[in-house]
């Protein structure tokens, strides 16, 4: 898992550029991998040197490897339906309208519109003044008493209540103390998800300022741009994923049996670990993250696993001795720190602790650097078209990190301390 993990990180990183050399000599193949030369390159030698094994001894590379060939399953070009089904699905549903209702007098349940001004003291204080707001009642949006104290109220009547901030109120200047909230209900409204084809100008710029759109054209651009980032990006999983099953099936693999035996032994002390982390029983913990009925269910899981990702391992490992691959340390540096924040991770050190070590997590990158040199030079076909193009281009550089979406940022509209 960690190694897809890595692979996912390396295209999805602009800055990923591979230095591919011609091998290396006697001197380079004593080097330490902390010795970071003056191009600021670290070596085909120094990437391997903390191997206890020669690869070469245990993967047989046929001539044509970087002469690869693969068909992908769609064309991941945009289509304006694929623009329009996001925005239908997506972003209407997560922006609604409100249309006014000829109900008079507000109940639960009721979405209302109102102006209001919070006073203390007869003084209004920050953020406590809106107009225009569409409040459901019942939602519990705002402080106790808030929305209980329109229940009953008419349309276009105005009403005082006398409220009282919670004393763990996240505003110090307000928490316990009483105010007046002053309320007129403009009308009660109806939710409505907008139709693709009602979106104007007007409703794009009141509702996606935030992100620089103020017109359908604005919005159709943004979420175009969005999903090419996404298409390409799934484009390049596909691709690696059949390059990889290419490379099992061509090359020859022979993994030492305490090579495969570690590595079975680690994905059994793993799942122990875990199931002493939650409290479970191992066998309820490997049916309940693993699909096993049994131990000997899960040790043929285990050792189907663990013998795919050692084959991989070794093939891709034995692509950076043959090409003479060689990586950037800043480009490696600019990988762990993007490693650290897509991860959550305090600080490099963890990440090491994690990957063991940091020679550990260079080969890996490495590795996953071989994957990418394989798939830059392999003739990638797209069934829609039928025509044959370069997976990516002669500097192997990709940029498939996807756009965040208008979805998964929704505005906070709210008047923060009318809210709890």
């Amino acid at each position: 898992m960690k190694k897809k993990i890595a692979a996912l990180l390396v295209c999805t990183m602009a800055a990923v550029t591979i230095f591919a050399g011609c091998g290396s000599d006697e001197t380079e193949e004593q080097a330490s991998i902390s010795t970071v030369e003056e191009d600021d390159t670290v070596t085909t030698a120094e990437l391997l040197d903390g191997l206890d094994y020669d690869v070469t001894d245990y993967v047989t590379l046929p001539a044509d490897y970087m002469e690869l060939t693969v068909e992908l399953s769609s064309s991941y070009e945009v289509t304006d339906g694929d623009v329009r089904e996001y925005i239908e699905e997506y972003i209407l549903p997560s922006y609604p309208v409100y249309v006014e209702t000829d109900k008079t007098e507000v109940e639960e349940g009721d979405t209302v519109n109102i102006d209001y001004v919070g006073t203390q003291d007869g003084v209004a204080f920050d953020g406590g003044t809106a107009e225009g707001y569409d409040l459901t009642i019942g939602s519990g949006t705002f402080i106790d008493g808030f929305e209980d104290g329109l229940i009953g109220v008419a349309v276009g009547d105005t009403v005082d209540l006398d409220l009282t901030f919670p004393e763990d109120y996240s505003n110090e200047d307000l928490a316990g103390q009483d105010v007046v909230f002053t309320v007129t209900v403009n009308s009660i409204v109806e939710e409505q998800t907008l139709a693709y084809d009602d979106m104007t100008d007007d409703y794009i710029a009141e509702n996606f300022s935030a992100y620089s759109l103020s017109t359908v054209e604005d919005m159709y651009n943004y979420i175009e741009d969005g999903l090419t980032s996404t298409y390409e990006s799934e484009k390049t999983s596909e691709t690696q994923d059949l390059i990889l099953e290419q490379l099992m099936d061509i090359c020859e693999v022979d993994i030492p049996d305490d090579m495969l035996s570690d590595e079975i032994d680690s994905y059994i002390s793993n799942a122990q670990a875990g199931a002493e982390y939650y409290g479970m029983d191992f066998d309820e913990y490997i049916s309940t993250y693993y699909g096993c009925e049994d131990e000997d269910a899960f040790n043929d899981y285990a050792t189907e696993n663990a013998t795919v990702s050692l084959t991989e391992e070794l093939i891709l490992q034995a692509i950076i001795a043959d090409q003479g691959l060689t990586i950037s340390r800043s480009d490696f540096d600019d990988f762990v720190d993007y490693f650290v924040s897509y991860y959550g991770y305090s600080t490099t050190d963890d990440i090491y602790e994690d990957y063991g070590g940091e020679e550990s997590l260079m080969l890996i990158y490495a590795e996953n650097v071989a994957l990418n040199t394989v798939m830059d030079a392999a003739t990638v076909i797209v069934p829609e078209t039928g025509e044959a193009e370069e997976a990516a281009d002669e500097d192997g550089a990709e940029d498939d990190e996807a756009e965040d979406s208008v979805a998964d940022e929704s505005e906070d509209d709210e008047a923060e301390d009318a809210e709890e």
